[in-house]
């Protein structure tokens, strides 16, 4: 159990049992280095783990601290064009399970009846692997979805180009998952991935560049995902381009079409077969494959100019060396006064579940924080009782 001997703490806060759940889900540490890790004090550290333990949240061990992954689950939800992907995640954010589906109908009540039915196989998984008889009950979902969402991640905003607005898609999920659910941009969930598992780590400024099904940009400055006052921020497909009217897509579906149809390709033709192509040997493909670079490369440059983050991580279909490399080279060669730093995302196409996920466990930690409180109290309140 957490020392004794701190002094005399003042009032236990969520925030601060929040804060010692968070260090505590990057790695198992004692109560000094979750001091300098959090920059609590002593005693309110030690108070936020005696609360934690006695609520099951946490194991002490041998002078150690570690959250306890069984506290809680999760699932990240990625809703692509037709597919969609679940992965169950723990209250330390790890994947426990993870499922994928294709073919899905492009409506609110199929998308989330097929999340339901791999959030199910993927908690049979779980619950086979742990103690006999203990059930594995899913507290909240993160879900990504290629569209426009609302500040209260649950509206999809009507833009032109992108999925029909309102709330069914979330109203649909809640109603199958049967937990609260948050929506949010795909892009904005693979920074957030990128943030924690991948090129992103150890940096408080970068821009995910995503290019796949889709298209468009996750910003995180000072450490924190920026997604603007309405939800917009990062929706650089309409950024303006030479020789293109001001609001005409760029890149993204219905620029992708056009360049195909201009190249006499199929016009539902996608990023990855371009590619694909591509790299078989396909002049024609290569063509096209080189003016998309062409146009990733200007609207990294107009964000640099910007935003001048640390460095530009291109994901998806964006990492594979055909679009990552001509990036790089346009901009060392054609604005090499721009201080601009590229790299490719490890993280594949799983950027959005994966980060769908870590926000769907901190919605948790936060969810265990205030149990934790509540316990507490209640336990402060029958004990005042009991001496009156």
């Amino acid at each position: 159990m957490p020392s004794s001997d701190t002094g005399t703490p003042g009032p236990l806060r969520e925030p601060d049992l929040h804060t010692v759940l968070d260090a505590l889900a990057e790695e198992p540490a004692g109560e000094p280095a979750l001091v300098e890790a959090t920059g609590l004090s002593l005693p309110t550290v030690a108070q936020a783990l005696r609360a934690l333990v006695t609520a099951g949240a946490v194991v002490a061990d041998a002078g150690r601290f570690r959250v306890e992954p069984d506290a809680a689950f999760g699932l990240g939800v990625d809703v692509a064009r037709d597919r969609v992907r679940v992965a169950l995640v723990d209250a330390t954010g790890a994947v426990r399970a993870r499922a994928e589906r294709r073919d899905v109908q492009r409506t609110p009540v199929a998308r989330a009846r097929a999340a339901a039915v791999l959030a199910n196989s993927c908690r049979e998984d779980v619950e086979a692997r742990i103690a006999p008889g203990r059930r594995v009950e899913v507290g909240a979902a993160t879900v990504a979805f290629p569209a426009v969402v609302g500040p209260d991640h649950a509206t999809v905003l009507h833009v032109p180009g992108y999925e029909k607005g309102g709330t069914a898609l979330h109203d649909a999920l809640v109603d199958a998952l049967g937990c609260p659910v948050s929506l949010d941009n795909d892009v904005n969930l693979g920074a957030v991935a990128e943030q924690h598992l991948g090129a992103g780590r150890g940096r408080s400024s970068f821009v995910t560049i995503a290019f796949g099904e889709g298209f468009g940009a996750g910003v995180v400055l000072d450490g924190r995902l920026h997604r603007g006052a309405s939800g917009i921020a990062g929706e650089v497909a309409f950024l303006p381009q030479p020789g293109h009217a001001l609001g005409e897509q760029v890149l993204g579906d219905s620029a992708v079409a056009a360049l195909a149809k201009d190249h006499d390709l199929p016009e539902d033709i996608t990023v990855r077969e371009l590619l694909d192509r591509a790299e078989a040997g396909d002049g024609v493909a290569d063509e096209v494959v080189t003016e998309l670079a062409r146009r990733v490369a200007v609207v990294v440059a107009s964000l640099a100019i910007v935003l001048d983050p640390e460095a530009f991580v291109l994901a998806d279909e964006a990492a594979r060396p055909l679009i990552h490399d001509r990036v790089a080279g346009y901009l060392r060669d054609r604005i090499a006064v721009l201080p601009t730093r590229i790299e490719a995302s490890p993280l594949g196409a799983d950027g959005a579940v994966l980060g769908a996920g870590r926000a769907a466990s901190e919605v948790l930690r936060a969810r265990v924080a205030a149990d934790a409180l509540a316990a507490t109290l209640d336990g402060v309140g029958a004990a005042d009782g009991a001496a009156r």
